[in-house]
C-alpha cells in the first residue's frame, strides 16, 4: 500500500504535466480564433498528434493553421447579393471581378470550390445582412475627392503634389504615393446657396487651377492660379508668380484645371464598374481582387488601391448596360398648375414639385410626386427603354385616378391610367436616345385627393 500509493501519483503527476505540453504545442494565438464544431475538431486532432506522433508536430500545426485561418477569412468577408440583367440572384462572398468575369464562393458551396460568372452579365452585387458598425473615425472622412474618371473618394487628409498624393481614408488607413488625377477636392459641406455656387464654378470652362474661398458672410468666391502642393493644412498656390500659402480652414475647395475629355466613341474603352464603399466613396474600377481583409481596386492610377473589405457596400457592374434617371441631370420638375394663392405660389410650388427620396426598397432613389406634375430628362447615348414601377403612396386613405404619360420629345410614347382601386402599375417603354423624355402624372380630382405616388427605381436600359 505505501508503494503503491507513491507509484500512483507519481503516474497522475506525469499525465498531467504531460497534458499541459500538449495543450502548450498549439499556440494560444491560433486557438480560439475561430468557433464552432470546425476548429474543436481540429486541435484535438492536433493535440493527439502531439501526444502520440511528436515527429510530425510541426508539419501537422501548420497545415491545420492554414485551414483554420481559411475558415476564419471566410467567416469575416461580406456576403454579397450578387444580381444579373436578366434578375436572376446569387450569394456569396467575392474573390475577384475584371471585365471579363467575377470569381466568388457561393454561400451554399458545400465543396468550398469558387465559381465564376460573366461580368457582361452581371447588373449589381451588394452586401446582405446587416451592414458593420462605422466607427467615428471613417464617418468623420468628410473631405470630398473628385477624380478625373469620376470617382470620388471620401477623405480625412491630403498632402502632397500631382501624381504623388498621400491619401488618408480613415485613421490607420493611409495609401503613399496615389497618383489619381485629382478634378476637384471639397472641404466642407455647404448650405443650398453655396452648393449652387460651387456647382456654377464646376460647370464653368476654367483656364487654370482654382482656390474657392469662402468669404464672410457665408459667399463664395474664385481665384485662378496653380496648385503647387498640400502640406500642413495650407495649399501652395501660384497667383501670376506670387507664392501664397492659403489656409484649407478658410477655402471651400480647389478646382484643377484639366484637359477636355476625348470625344466619345474616339478615346479607349475605360467602361468599368463603380465600387460604393460604407465611408461614402464611389470608385470607377476595372479590376478588383480580394487580398486578405483587404479590397485591391485598380483604375485610371498605376498603384492599386487598396481598403478594407469590410467598407464594401457595393460592386455596380452596369455602367454600359444601365443609368438610374436619378442620376441624370434635371431638366424640369414642376407641379400641375394650381395658382392663386398669391404670395404663397412659389413656396407651394417648392414643396408640391416631383423630387427624390431615399428608396426602402430599391438600390437608387425613388422619384416622389407629392400631387400631380412633371419630370423631365435626357436619355443618354445607346438608352432605348425606359423602366419603373408607378405605385401609390400608403399616406393618404382618399384616392383618385392618376393619368400617366411618357413623352419622348413632342410624342406620347405611353399613356395608361391608375384606376382609383389600382394600387400601381409598371412600365416598359421603348424611347429614343438622346431625346428629352418627360413623364407626367395627372388627376381629374378637382383637389387631387389621394394623387401623391412614388416612381419606383427609375430607369433606362439598353
Amino acid at each position: 500500500m505505501h508503494i503503491s500509493t507513491p507509484k500512483i501519483s507519481i503516474h497522475t503527476m506525469t499525465r498531467r504535466r504531460q497534458s499541459r505540453r500538449n495543450s502548450n504545442c498549439i499556440p494560444k494565438a491560433v486557438t480560439g480564433q475561430t468557433g464552432g464544431k470546425e476548429t474543436s475538431a481540429f486541435w484535438w486532432f492536433a493535440r493527439y498528434l502531439c501526444s502520440h506522433r511528436p515527429w510530425f508536430m510541426h508539419v501537422a500545426i501548420l497545415g491545420l493553421v492554414m485551414v483554420a485561418s481559411t475558415i476564419a477569412m471566410a467567416q469575416t468577408l461580406p456576403v454579397l447579393r450578387i444580381t444579373d440583367v436578366h434578375g436572376q440572384n446569387w450569394s456569396g462572398s467575392l474573390e475577384s471581378i475584371d471585365k471579363d468575369q467575377m470569381v466568388y464562393l457561393p454561400a451554399t458551396a458545400a465543396s468550398g470550390e469558387p465559381s465564376s460568372l460573366r461580368t457582361s452579365e452581371l447588373l449589381r452585387l451588394e452586401r446582405s445582412g446587416k451592414t458593420p458598425f462605422i466607427g467615428a473615425e471613417l464617418a468623420s472622412a468628410v473631405w470630398k475627392a473628385g477624380l478625373s474618371d469620376g470617382s470620388v473618394l471620401a477623405l480625412q487628409q491630403i498632402e502632397g503634389k500631382e501624381k504623388r498624393w498621400a491619401i488618408r481614408l480613415a485613421d490607420q488607413v493611409v495609401r503613399n504615393e496615389f497618383d489619381g488625377e485629382l478634378k476637384y477636392l471639397k472641404f466642407k459641406k455647404l448650405d443650398a446657396k453655396a452648393e449652387e455656387a460651387w456647382e456654377a464654378f464646376e460647370r464653368e470652362e476654367l483656364k487654370s487651377d482654382a482656390l474657392i474661398v469662402v468669404r464672410p458672410g457665408g459667399a463664395l468666391d474664385r481665384v485662378d492660379g496653380l496648385v503647387k502642393e498640400i502640406r500642413d493644412g495650407k495649399i501652395q498656390f501660384d497667383v501670376d508668380g506670387q507664392i501664397v500659402d492659403a489656409s484649407i480652414d478658410r477655402l471651400a475647395g480647389v478646382l484643377w484645371y484639366r484637359k477636355p475629355l476625348e470625344p466619345k466613341g474616339q478615346g479607349p474603352n475605360t467602361a468599368g464598374f463603380v465600387v460604393q464603399l460604407l465611408d461614402g466613396s464611389s470608385i470607377i474600377a476595372d479590376r478588383a481582387r480580394v487580398d486578405g481583409s483587404e479590397l485591391e481596386l485598380g483604375g485610371n492610377w498605376s498603384t492599386a488601391l487598396r481598403v478594407p473589405m469590410d467598407w464594401l457596400q457595393s460592386i455596380d457592374c452596369g455602367l454600359d448596360k444601365i443609368a438610374w434617371v436619378s442620376s441624370l441631370a434635371i431638366l424640369d420638375a414642376r407641379p400641375a398648375s394650381r395658382g392663386g394663392f398669391g404670395e404663397f405660389d412659389e413656396i407651394l410650388a417648392k414643396t408640391t414639385k416631383p423630387r427624390w427620396v431615399r428608396s426602402e426598397l430599391g438600390t437608387s432613389e425613388d422619384l416622389l410626386f407629392p400631387g400631380p406634375g412633371q419630370y423631365q430628362f435626357r436619355a443618354p447615348a445607346g438608352m432605348t427603354k425606359f423602366q419603373a414601377r408607378i405605385e401609390r403612396s400608403e399616406e393618404s386613405e382618399s384616392r383618385s385616378a392618376i393619368q400617366i404619360e411618357l413623352w419622348v420629345d413632342d410624342q406620347v410614347a405611353f399613356k395608361k391610367e391608375i384606376g382609383a382601386d389600382q394600387k400601381g402599375l409598371d412600365l416598359e417603354v421603348g424611347i429614343v436616345q438622346e431625346k428629352k423624355i418627360k413623364l407626367v402624372l395627372g388627376s381629374k380630382s378637382p383637389l387631387h385627393l389621394g394623387t401623391r405616388a412614388l416612381v419606383r427605381q427609375p430607369k433606362l436600359l439598353k
